[in-house]
């Protein structure tokens, strides 16, 4: 570890340290004033990498493994390269539409671009049937919300849902149907590629890039989306399933799928946003008063949309998606395509 440039200058807690909630971060002395990261601690959520102001910590990068896949493809004959996209995509590349986006991503070798939202109404449907069945379930979405009950809250690990998260599930889904397919998801996300290199997901998902990186790609490819012409609009998804990009979203859209399953039946949820509130309801959750709830945790605050490879503002990101959200055309995870392909191969 090397002395830190900001302790350096001026001689006050570092913004890494600040950033990370769970003061996995520390410094080694007063004297050598070195950075130093507990990875018994740490979760990768990614906030330290977002706030440095040296770049001094980074994520690792997939960019050229994801670059050798496309290659290796030879023009996706050899076999098809899917680029799984976050709900979030509708509010990070401002400068573009969301068609212009898609088909730039189609241009630096993608066979094809899906919507991750796809995976979260499959989720969203086998999230509503677990809960109904166990009567109380932390979601698992959000991959560094799973570490961090899995670090801090071991007591509690078997109450995290067994579902994939919706990239996976996707990823699953995409590889079932077609042989030999490869896998990128595109997302805000630091802590889906440590999701990523797990053995039990490995081989739904090859590689993560977040949109920071694929920035990166567009401008290494030299493509002007004021040339681009808008691509075919992603149309498949629920408004529930995109509604996973921001708090409070998977809680609703596992309601809504239960409801469409038993109207009658009571729904109890509760959603926190960024490591502070997860904290606080796990705690409540550990002295028994949230027994029969549906736990939704994020670990960025107001969600996916605050991720650390994000390039836009959250409050802009959030109305954002919201608009999107609005604009789908499936409405219930019932009429999604997802589902009803899932249901087809559960048949």
């Amino acid at each position: 570890a090397k002395v830190c440039p900001y302790s350096a200058i001026i001689n006050q807690k570092r913004p890494c340290e600040k950033a990370c909630k769970i003061k996995a971060i520390s410094m080694s002395s007063e004297e050598h004033r070195a950075a130093h990261i507990d990875n018994e601690k740490c979760i990768s959520c990614g906030a330290c990498v977002y706030q440095c102001p040296f770049g001094a910590i980074v994520d690792k990068s997939f960019i050229l493994d994801a670059v050798n896949f496309i290659k290796g493809s030879h023009e996706n004959q050899d076999y098809k390269v899917y680029a799984v996209v976050a709900p979030s995509i509708s509010s990070q590349f401002s400068y573009a539409k969301l068609g212009q986006v898609i088909t730039g991503i189609q241009r630096l070798g993608f066979y094809h671009v899906i919507e991750a939202a796809l995976g979260a109404d499959m989720v969203a449907y086998k999230e509503a049937a677990e809960l109904a069945e166990k009567g109380f379930l932390t979601s698992s979405c959000c991959p560094a919300f799973v570490s961090y009950i899995k670090k801090n809250f071991p007591t509690m690990v078997d109450k995290i849902s067994h579902n994939l998260s919706p990239a996976a599930e996707i990823g699953r889904y995409i590889k079932e149907t077609t042989p030999g397919a490869k896998v990128v998801f595109i997302g805000p996300c630091a802590a889906k590629k440590l999701e990523a290199s797990r053995r039990t997901i490995r081989s739904d998902v090859d590689f993560v890039l977040t949109f920071e990186e694929v920035m990166g790609m567009f401008e290494a490819k030299a493509i002007k989306f004021s040339e681009v012409a808008a691509g075919p609009e992603l149309v498949e998804a629920t408004a529930d399933g995109r509604g996973f990009a921001v708090s409070g979203g998977v809680a609703n859209a596992v309601v809504n799928a239960i409801h469409k399953m038993d109207p009658d039946r009571e729904v109890k949820v509760m959603a926190a946003q960024g490591l502070q509130e997860c904290k606080k309801m796990l705690m409540l959750a550990k002295a028994g008063k949230l027994n029969g709830y549906l736990l939704e945790g994020m670990g960025c605050p107001g969600g996916c949309v605050a991720g650390a490879g994000t390039i836009a503002p959250v409050k802009k990101s959030t109305a954002a998606v919201g608009k999107y959200v609005a604009g789908a055309k499936v409405r219930t995870i019932q009429d999604s395509a997802a589902v009803k392909r899932l249901r087809e191969v559960q048949d």
